[in-house]
């Protein structure tokens, strides 16, 4: 090769320094921006993936929820059919009676009448309740089931005001009675629900 003269070396190198100035100005003016959009559209992408997937969930839970208030409707229907209605006295003197079974051996003589009322402790309640004072007798053990087993039979149904004294009577057994005064406290469902 032949030597090149120093005015088409210095062109030479000028041409290689422009070229290399222009592919430096394409990667930085087209090639990056483009890098720099690609990187936010796949963000986006993640971000609105991400969106989606709580989407889903939310679905699958709202089906979940749906179910579970399918089921507690259909729960609250059926104490609802148990609940006290009509004549209140009947009702709970009869329901006290049947569940009041001789393996307890609670004796329950004195049913006051039914007070019905507001509950007063919600504001918009869809029940009123009843309360109704019963006084009797029993040996503390025996009681003592009869109230538990009352409360989680009746789910709608409470013992207030609890009042338990020494038995009174001539023999021993009945002293080691005691006598009890309760009001029972029962929901009523409302005429206007």
């Amino acid at each position: 090769m032949s030597k090149l003269s120093k005015e088409k070396r210095t062109q030479l190198i000028l041409v290689g320094l422009v070229t290399c100035a222009i592919i430096a100005g394409l990667w930085f003016g087209l090639i990056s921006l483009e890098k720099d959009k690609i990187a936010e559209i796949k963000r986006k992408s993640d971000s609105v993936q991400q969106e989606i997937s709580k989407m889903q969930k939310v679905s699958v839970e709202a089906d979940q929820v749906a179910d579970a208030l399918k089921d507690a409707t259909n729960h609250l229907n059926m104490i609802e059919n148990t609940m006290p209605s009509g004549d209140l006295f009947s009702w709970i003197v009869s329901s006290m009676r049947q569940f009041n079974v001789p393996s307890y051996k609670v004796d329950m003589p004195q049913f006051g009448p039914p007070m019905v009322g507001k509950v007063g402790m919600f504001g918009a309640f869809p029940y009123k309740e009843a309360r109704v004072v019963v006084s009797g007798s029993a040996y503390y053990y025996d009681f003592g089931k009869f109230l538990a087993e009352l409360e989680n039979h009746f789910p709608y149904l409470r013992v207030q005001s609890l009042t338990l004294e020494p038995g009174f009577g001539t023999s021993a057994e009945e002293h080691e009675k005691l006598t009890f005064r309760m009001d029972l406290v029962t929901l009523v469902k409302s005429s206007d629900s």
